[in-house]
């Protein structure tokens, strides 16, 4: 069990405590900075257990302080070890390799602030009205969700277009896919970010929606879309696939594909949001310049990869683990 040590104030460190505590046994220590204040942090490491020679692989602990004491580990056979953090309003931090050795080591992560994510939206078929507040609901949704499940993302501006009089408008209130260019060059698209077109149907349903393919920069909703879809397509956007059939999953999970209760992201899918090289963080909006990439396949599980549901804290009736 990780010893968390007792400090009440996240800004103050009594370091006399901390020396002594440390030459006082050989646990290794985590030290998170920039987190924010009275949120949980989430850890996941790997290493080795230098007393038993077990292999330690995504054990999570979940705490209320910026610092962490763990078991002595050191790296594998291959010099694998690592940790990774998660808490509210921070992208997840990578750090590998860790400094792990047979002796006492302080390995230190350095969060991010919260990405701040530019978005378009084009009102394609109207009201305008109406589906500008649509729009709105949806946008309040999915920050809600990502806020709540540490995405580490929220919108820095959320700009929305009146397409409406657009004499090529009406060529899209029926969308499928194979109209996406067409769309972005008639009606209009605002580089290097996402862009979300409000059209009329999207497949041949009123409440559907469309990434069109898996990390685009693109999203088409239809004019009856609940407001949890958006986190569903934009999930898409991030490299996510749909979660349907695979166990400890259920339809509260963002990337349900058919749901109107979508309010969950596991750790193992955000690890993969940011550190997949095909994910919108990366390929569209250059959120992540210079940190570690992962191409961790969907229901991969291994030292590199956290398994898709991997998760540090409970979603609704699915327990951590």
């Amino acid at each position: 069990m990780p010893v968390t040590a007792p400090i009440t104030d996240k800004t103050t460190v009594n370091a006399a405590w901390l020396v002594l505590t440390l030459a006082a046994c050989d646990l290794d220590l985590v030290s998170v900075t920039n987190a924010p204040d009275d949120r949980a942090i989430g850890i996941m490491v790997d290493g080795v257990d230098v007393a038993s020679g077990t292999v330690v692989d995504d054990s999570t602990y979940d705490i209320d302080a910026p610092i962490l004491f763990l078991e002595n580990l050191r790296s594998d056979a291959a010099g694998d070890s690592e940790v990774v953090v998660f808490t509210n309003r921070r992208p997840p931090a990578l750090l590998d390799p860790a400094p792990w050795t047979p002796g006492r080591d302080v390995a230190k992560v350095q969060l991010s602030n919260e990405l701040g994510l530019a978005v378009t939206v084009w009102i394609v078929k109207g009201p305008f009205d109406d589906q500008r507040a649509r729009a709105i609901d949806a946008c309040v949704t999915t920050s809600s969700i990502w806020n709540s499940e540490r995405m580490g993302a929220g919108f820095s501006t959320f700009s929305i277009k009146d397409a409406t009089g657009d004499g090529e408008a009406d060529n899209y209130f029926d969308f499928d896919c194979s109209m996406r260019v067409d769309l972005e060059d008639d009606i209009g698209r605002d580089a290097g970010r996402i862009n979300i077109y409000y059209v009329g149907t999207v497949d041949g349903g009123v409440g559907r929606g469309q990434a069109c393919s898996i990390g685009s920069d693109f999203v088409a909703m239809a004019e009856r879309t609940g407001d949890e879809l958006l986190s569903h397509e934009l999930g898409h956007n991030f490299d996510l696939l749909h979660i349907n059939g695979l166990a400890d999953f259920d339809q509260t999970n963002i990337m349900h594909n058919a749901s109107s209760t979508r309010s969950f992201v596991t750790e193992g899918q955000l690890f993969r949001a940011h550190l997949r090289s095909g994910s919108a963080l990366n390929d569209t909006y250059g959120a992540r310049p210079g940190l570690p990439l992962r191409e961790c396949a969907h229901t991969a599980a291994n030292s590199k990869c956290p398994g898709i549901g991997k998760r540090i804290w409970a979603d609704g009736t699915f327990p951590a683990n």
